[in-house]
């Protein structure tokens, strides 16, 4: 089974794992070309941990497309904020950035 596939059956399973969320935000990042904390990889047990290693293969490689359709469907649709354009979300994040600096 690929790790796109993998990943949305454990979701379907027990979607309120915390390694299992740093596995749905390293999708989100490849397919939304958003940063992604290459520290939080590190804190995976073995599993998970070659499963993000599968994830990153197979997008790399462009395979498995229909699964990883599936997959960011189901991780889109738990995020309805990141649907929006990406220039929106640039806005949005940028006036976030400027509301939480110090007024001089």
């Amino acid at each position: 089974m690929n790790a796109a596939k993998r990943i949305k059956k454990m979701l379907d399973e027990n979607s309120q794992c915390k390694q299992l969320a740093v596995l749905k935000e390293l999708a989100l990042a490849l397919e939304l070309k958003l940063p992604f904390d290459l520290t939080a990889l590190a804190q995976l047990d073995g599993a998970h941990f070659q499963l993000a290693q599968h994830l990153l293969a197979d997008w790399h490689g462009e395979q498995h497309i229909d699964a990883r359709g599936r997959l960011i469907e189901r991780l889109l649709a738990e995020n309805p904020a990141l649907m929006r354009p990406p220039v929106v979300r640039r806005a949005v994040r940028g006036a976030a950035v400027k509301a939480s600096q110090p007024v001089v």
